[in-house]
């Protein structure tokens, strides 16, 4: 196989694998706090169009990634509210909020049909991009890229290195002995999904401004 072809296959996998990066993070961290979200998917779509929908009025892709974590997290925060609060299923409570996820991008995003945005593109590391093989392979992505992969470290770090990482993974382990010995597990279980909405909404945000510029009808 052509040395050029092989490392372009492997660009595009890593390019294409990054949004699902995102929601898998964020949902390993919702899961470890014992609580199953199944409302990613909303939270993505929500995130892919309020991001497009910052950055086509403000060019600015910081406040665009931005939009999109602060949409993911108010969808989160719904979740969040409906299982920890009131106690509702959580398997129905997350199809319901992929549902309306779904169906708010379809609507609000019927203005935007067609228009196109500038995509944030890939920002090469001096010198370290111009190495021969791995230059091209390891130091030649786009910001969002480099952004999940040191996520995936700082969750592990955070899960098996801190205090609270272990405090949230005996909260998963066992709920009812966590609260016996004096830990708020609704608080850790409310900051685990609003974390996780967060990364659901740069997940969405990556595929509305890096890899597709143009926002589509459902």
């Amino acid at each position: 196989m052509n040395e050029s072809l092989f490392i372009n296959i492997i660009i595009g996998i890593s390019i294409a694998s990054v949004p699902l990066m995102f929601a898998a993070i964020g949902e390993l961290l919702v899961e470890r706090s014992g609580v199953l979200n199944l409302g990613v998917e909303g939270m993505m779509i929500v995130g892919a169009l309020l991001g497009f929908v910052v950055m086509s009025h403000t060019q600015n892709p910081y406040l665009a990634v931005l939009a999109a974590m602060a949409g993911g997290m108010a969808i989160a925060s719904i979740f969040a509210f409906l299982t920890q609060f009131l106690l509702t299923n959580q398997v129905a409570t997350g199809l319901a909020l992929t549902l309306f996820g779904l169906g708010f991008a379809a609507f609000a995003g019927r203005g935007y049909t067609e228009e196109t945005i500038q995509l944030i593109t890939a920002v090469p590391i001096p010198y370290l991009s111009d190495i021969p093989y791995l230059g091209p392979l390891l130091f030649s992505f786009n910001p969002l890229v480099y952004l999940a992969f040191f996520m995936v470290y700082l969750v592990w770090w955070f899960l098996f290195r801190t205090k609270q990482g272990l405090i949230l993974r005996a909260i998963g382990d066992n709920h009812d002995a966590a609260h016996a010995i004096g830990h708020n597990v609704v608080r850790y279980r409310v900051m685990a999904i609003l974390f996780g909405g967060a990364m659901a909404g740069i997940g969405g945000a990556f595929l509305s401004l890096v890899q597709v510029p143009i926002w589509e009808k459902a």
